[in-house]
């Protein structure tokens, strides 16, 4: 999903009562399209023949079907109709909501709603930080994962080492994965991770076209998760912070 909210120049902030209120749970591939799918099976192949059995497995998995449930929202606003994909929607008939939309015929299109009253906020799949934000998160989850896997492998085959040659190789096992299976590793799993950040840049830059549309300062560091985390009280459902947001 490539949209640009900041782009359009038909985006408008609409406020208004919700009526007409109708929710569908569907299912909806947001992030892949036909041709990533393509080359991901091509990807999937050539790990295989180069004896990457798991990695080509997995990619055959996302190649096949990469299709994620969210709620369709179709709503009336002041005798607008508008639609939106969110994650989840908490809201209801006769909320006051404003709705960062454009037009598209003769419906307009949601790609986030904000409840006035308690700040409750559902935006479009993937849409929940501006870019310092997301490569923030991006790095921290690099090497959280790859630390670990390395971590895990070198302890591994020390495990192996000292039931083969005794305690006096374990240090040495242990040291050289680090050095050396751990470095490539980490270069490879840096790769990937840029490869995934990079294509998570359209949602990004649909989040920053959002926050700007509510009128929201400094969007490129906004972490929706991680602002909604910090003010949650006890008592508040699991999916706030996850699949909706407050601010």
């Amino acid at each position: 999903m490539t949209i640009d909210v900041t782009s359009q120049p038909s985006t408008q902030l609409l406020r208004g009562r919700i009526s007409n209120y109708r929710k569908t749970r569907r299912s909806q591939d947001f992030f892949f399209t036909d041709a990533d799918r393509s080359r991901m099976g091509a990807t999937a192949i050539a790990a295989g023949l180069a004896g990457l059995g798991g990695i080509a497995v997995g990619l055959s998995g996302m190649a096949m079907d990469t299709t994620e449930e969210a709620d369709l929202l179709e709503f009336d606003l002041d005798g607008k109709p508008v639609k939106a994909w969110v994650w989840s929607s908490v809201f209801k008939e006769g909320d006051e909501v404003e709705v960062v939309t454009e037009q598209s015929g003769g419906t307009w299109q949601a790609y986030g709603i904000r409840r006035i009253g308690d700040k409750i906020v559902a935006l479009h799949p993937h849409c929940s930080r501006g870019r310092y934000a997301h490569y923030k998160v991006a790095v921290k989850w690099w090497l959280i994962v790859s630390i670990s896997l390395i971590l895990l492998g070198a302890l591994i085959s020390s495990i192996w080492s000292l039931f083969d040659d005794g305690y006096q190789s374990v240090l040495p096992m242990f040291s050289s994965f680090l050095f050396t299976a751990g470095l490539g590793f980490l270069l490879i799993s840096g790769f990937i991770a840029y490869r995934m950040s990079s294509k998570m840049m359209g949602f990004v830059r649909l989040a920053e076209g959002i926050f700007q549309g509510f009128g929201w300062k400094d969007v490129k560091n906004i972490d929706l998760p991680a602002i909604t985390k910090k003010s949650k009280q006890p008592g508040d459902p699991g999916a706030l912070g996850v699949l909706y947001f407050r601010y």
